[in-house]
């Protein structure tokens, strides 16, 4: 039965699939779809264990693991938005392992269908890393608007004018030499942020600089190097700056 299950799934493909059997009754589908990261949608076929007709679409827990390597999943997800998704592609989840029970007269629809899905999930993931990113932000843009405006905040200030693309997130301009603050929550911040320090340094700017870190284990070892050769004052975490932001700045002036 499954030997002619795979042929009439080549047969929808158009013989444009490999297909390779992992253990038995296992076979994994090889086709040319990927994450926006680049790696391969991981997608898999068995025979259906409840109903002899009809061929299991699952992953073998893989969707889900593959955000583990990074995150924590419970971090990464609204459970209920997960469920809805998956309620709406008609798929079942047992422990984290993705299936969906489908006869051969629509097998090419669900597989697509299950890719789709698959897809979405990653997407969601990056939808609440992002709003997790723009958290920080929004922590940090609230306690400067309520607690710091005694040091006349401004908000994306571009120090060299020829240079626009060198932005700080905030400079406070109360004394003559003015402080240029970053917030620093990912790799790629932190590299834009030691690029933007470089460059006020070697164009000779008067400035004190201030980094306040999400979470300053979340960079490498060598990212926190680079921005302490650079930056005057670093808080490691934003609770850290919003006890000693005030004092800091004002001894610093």
């Amino acid at each position: 039965m499954i030997d002619q299950l795979l042929n009439i799934v080549q047969e929808n493909f158009h013989h444009k699939i490999n297909i390779y059997p992992r253990r038995e009754g296992l076979y994994q589908l090889i086709l040319p779809i990927y994450y926006d990261d680049g790696d391969m949608i991981d997608i898999y076929l068995s025979s259906c264990p409840d109903i002899k007709d009809k061929i299991r679409i699952l992953d073998c827990g893989m969707t889900l693991m593959r955000l583990s390597y990074t995150d924590e999943v419970d971090d990464l997800f609204n459970q209920k938005k997960l469920d809805d998704l998956l309620h709406q592609h008609k798929i079942q989840n047992k422990d984290g392992n993705l299936y969906l029970d489908t006869s051969t007269e629509f097998i090419y629809q669900n597989i697509m269908q299950f890719i789709g899905c698959q897809q979405k999930i990653y997407d969601l993931r990056l939808f609440n890393a992002e709003s997790t990113q723009s958290f920080f932000y929004d922590k940090l843009d609230k306690f400067i608007k309520t607690e710091l405006q005694r040091f006349k905040p401004k908000k994306l200030v571009t120090p060299l004018k020829d240079i626009p693309i060198l932005k700080v997130d905030y400079a406070f301009e109360f004394c003559k030499k003015p402080f240029y603050l970053f917030g620093v929550n990912n790799k790629e911040k932190a590299n834009n942020s030691t690029i933007a320090l470089i460059e006020f340094q070697k164009a000779k700017l008067s400035f004190i600089s201030l980094i306040v870190h999400e979470n300053i284990q979340k960079i490498s070892e060598t990212d926190q190097i680079y921005l302490t050769q650079n930056a005057d004052k670093q808080f490691p975490s934003l609770d850290i700056f919003e006890q000693f932001a005030g004092v800091t700045i004002e001894r610093l002036s």
